[in-house]
C-alpha cells in the first residue's frame, strides 16, 4: 500500500505532461502575438498606401471625362506602388457626394502568412483596407495676399499669361499681350488702416490671420502703386520676389488633365489671391481664392503671371461648388 502511495505522489515526468497540456495554449498565444503583429503591420502598410493613392488621385476630381478618370486611376496606382503596395484599376472607384465624381475610393488587399498559426490550423489571413478622399473647394487659408481680385472677363484661363492691374491703373507695355484683370488693395488682416507700409509688408508676407470665404474686408484707399511695386519686389531689394529667379516651369508642372501640380509651395512667387464681390465703395466680400504665380511686374502697380488650377495642401476644405471654382481646391480623407 505504501508503495502505491509513494508512486502516486512521485512528480517525475509531470513537467512533460504539463507542457503537453499547455502546448496548444502557448502556440495559440504565439499565434496571437506574433502573427497578429504581422497582420497589424501589413494592414498599416496597406492603409498608408490606400490613403496616398486616394489623395493623389483626388486632386484631379471632380470629373466625368474618361481621360481624366483614367489619370485619376493612374495616379492612385502610382502612389500606392510608391508605398509598396500593388493595386489595379479595378481597385479604384468613384462616388458622388456634393457633385458627381467628387470622391475617389481606393481599396488595397494582401494575404498575410502565419507562422505559429499553422499549429492550430490557420496558415494565412486576407487583409483589406479602404481609403476615401473627397475633393472640395478651398474656403479658407493663411498667407493670403492683400489683393481683392475681380473675376477676369471671360473667367480664369489657367496656365496663360495674365496681367493684374491695380484698380483702373494701366499695366504698361508688359501687359499688352496678357489676359487683363483688376485687383484692389484690401485690408486683408483687418488692421483698420490704409497704411501703405502695412499693405506693402502684407504683400511680402501674406496675411498673418486665416481668411475665410464670406469675410468682409475694407478697401485700402490712397495711391498704392508704389507700395505694390515695393512689396512685390519690382523695386527695392526687400520685396516678395526680390532676388528670386525661379521660373514657372521650375515651380509648377502640368498634370496633363487640365490641372497643375506645385513642385515648391515655398516659392515666394506662388500666392493665394482672394476673389471678391463688391459690397460698397469701401468694402468687399471674399467669395473664393485663386492661385497665382508671379512672373514679373508692369507699370502702375500691375503684376504679371499665371493662374493655376490646383489643390492647396494647407487650404481649409469645403463642399465643392462649380460656380465658385476659381482654381484653388482642397482634398480630404473622409473614411
Amino acid at each position: 500500500m505504501r508503495r502505491w502511495t509513494r508512486w502516486t505522489r512521485r512528480e517525475d515526468g509531470m513537467a512533460t505532461v504539463l507542457f503537453a497540456l499547455c502546448a496548444p495554449i502557448i502556440l495559440g498565444l504565439g499565434a496571437l502575438v506574433v502573427d497578429a503583429g504581422h497582420g497589424f503591420a501589413e494592414k498599416r502598410t496597406l492603409q498608408n498606401a490606400a490613403d496616398a493613392g486616394a489623395l493623389a488621385g483626388g486632386i484631379y476630381l471632380p470629373s466625368t471625362d474618361p481621360t481624366v478618370l483614367s489619370a485619376v486611376r493612374s495616379a492612385a496606382i502610382d502612389y500606392a506602388a510608391r508605398n509598396g503596395v500593388t493595386i489595379t484599376a479595378a481597385d479604384v472607384t468613384f462616388a458622388s457626394k456634393s457633385v458627381e465624381n467628387d470622391t475617389i475610393v481606393v481599396q488595397t488587399h494582401s494575404t498575410v502568412s502565419f507562422t505559429f498559426g499553422r499549429a492550430i490550423g490557420i496558415s494565412s489571413s486576407a487583409v483589406k483596407t479602404t481609403s476615401t478622399a473627397q475633393i472640395g473647394a478651398m474656403i479658407g487659408g493663411i498667407g493670403v495676399m492683400p489683393w481683392g481680385l475681380s473675376i477676369p472677363a471671360g473667367g480664369f484661363a489657367f496656365g496663360q499669361s495674365a496681367c493684374l492691374k491695380l484698380g483702373s491703373q494701366g499695366g504698361g507695355s508688359e501687359c499688352s499681350a496678357a489676359r487683363p484683370g483688376d485687383f484692389q488693395a484690401i485690408d486683408i488682416d483687418n488692421n483698420n488702416t490704409s497704411s501703405g507700409t502695412i499693405y506693402k509688408n502684407l504683400i511680402a508676407s501674406g496675411s498673418a490671420s486665416v481668411v475665410h470665404v464670406g469675410d468682409v474686408k475694407n478697401i485700402v484707399t490712397g495711391n498704392m502703386v508704389g507700395p505694390t511695386q515695393q512689396g512685390t519686389g519690382c523695386t527695392g531689394s526687400t520685396g516678395r520676389i526680390s532676388g528670386n529667379t525661379q521660373t514657372f516651369s521650375s515651380v509648377v508642372q502640368s498634370t496633363g488633365a487640365g490641372t497643375y501640380t506645385v513642385l515648391d509651395w515655398k516659392s515666394p512667387r506662388l500666392v493665394l489671391v482672394p476673389v471678391i464681390t463688391t459690397i460698397s465703395s469701401t468694402q468687399v466680400r471674399v467669395s473664393g481664392f485663386s492661385v497665382f504665380f508671379i512672373e514679373s511686374c508692369g507699370q502702375n502697380g500691375a503684376v504679371i503671371g499665371k493662374f493655376i488650377d490646383t489643390v492647396v495642401p494647407s487650404g481649409i476644405w469645403g463642399p465643392y461648388q462649380a460656380a465658385t471654382d476659381y482654381g484653388s481646391r482642397s482634398v480630404r480623407l473622409v473614411g
